[in-house]
């Protein structure tokens, strides 16, 4: 089923819209220099910041000089890395439930949905969209690193800020099979009856998602000139993590760098511009769908 936010953008319910955008922007110097030549490059249409995350301060000197750039708050519970580790903005107090032993954010999603409360990962998601505006960005969307705010335990939360800051979140339906396939069979019905909810409140819902695109391949610009085959009709996520080899980044996240140095290289190939133009996808980013919010 398409939804009604492809029209609601001025597309046909028949076009293909995809939203092509970047995970991961501030984690590492290496990420923020792929990450915007990605978007001057002009396929990827628009990305997510970690906010806590070191290299932040960076990123708002690039975002100063080209503030037309579309970018996000990729809220963020977790650290999943073992020395490169990024600490909570809004408590230093192990009993607010953000801190792992060592101080720095839980490494896992089910860690952090385990002992962060609603009310602390408000406070901190909070921080997080603040600091960003509070430093000059025009966030247009709001999404989520490794799933956690997505979860039914912050998801209400999740939702509720993006109706304060006025931005669209990242919330994509899924089918029942989807929800089976990722352990959430006995919510099925909770999750449908969601999406038919939010829907009728104007909360934007994109049609698919293509999130699983994190690791090494032969060739990674035939591997998404592959995908951009198999998109459908509706409005797509698809994200991905580019960072430039280096170092730096072979340090921080040796099972993959590769994937990201691909990555990179693939989203400033010239022949990942033939494929968009192959496949006749259009593509847009969270900037248009803020101008569309109820």
């Amino acid at each position: 089923m398409v939804s009604n936010l492809i029209e609601k953008l001025g597309f046909e319910p028949s076009e293909k819209v995809i939203i092509i955008h970047i995970d991961d922007i501030a984690f590492s110097h290496s990420s923020n220099v792929a990450s915007f030549e990605c978007l001057d490059f002009g396929v990827a249409s628009c990305g997510s910041i970690i906010v806590p995350a070191p290299w932040f301060n960076e990123t708002v000197e690039i975002y100063k000089k080209n503030p037309k750039y579309d970018v996000g708050v990729h809220l963020t519970l977790t650290c999943e890395y073992e020395r490169y580790r990024w600490r909570a903005l809004s408590s230093v107090d192990p009993k607010s439930g953000l801190l792992a032993p060592d101080r720095a954010l839980w490494k896992t999603a089910e860690e952090a949905i385990q002992n962060v409360p609603v009310e602390a990962a408000e406070q901190e998601m909070r921080a997080q969209i603040q600091l960003a505006l509070d430093s000059g960005i025009d966030i247009t969307h709001i999404d989520s690193h490794m799933g956690t705010v997505m979860d039914p335990k912050y998801l209400p939360t999740y939702l509720k800020l993006a109706r304060e800051f006025g931005v669209p979140a990242f919330f994509p339906r899924v089918t029942g099979d989807q929800l089976r396939a990722i352990g959430l069979g006995d919510q099925v019905d909770v999750y449908l009856k969601l999406f038919e909810k939010l829907s009728d409140m104007g909360i934007p819902i994109l049609d698919h998602m293509v999130i699983d695109t994190l690791h090494a391949v032969e060739n990674k610009v035939n591997y998404y000139c592959e995908l951009f085959k198999q998109i459908k009709p509706g409005v797509t996520h698809l994200l991905f993590h580019p960072a430039k080899m280096t170092e730096e980044l072979k340090a921080i996240v040796p099972e993959t760098a590769d994937a990201r140095n691909q990555d990179y290289e693939a989203f400033t190939n010239p022949r990942i511009k033939e494929c968009v133009e192959e496949n006749d996808l259009k593509i847009i980013g969270y900037r248009q769908i803020r101008e569309i919010l109820e």
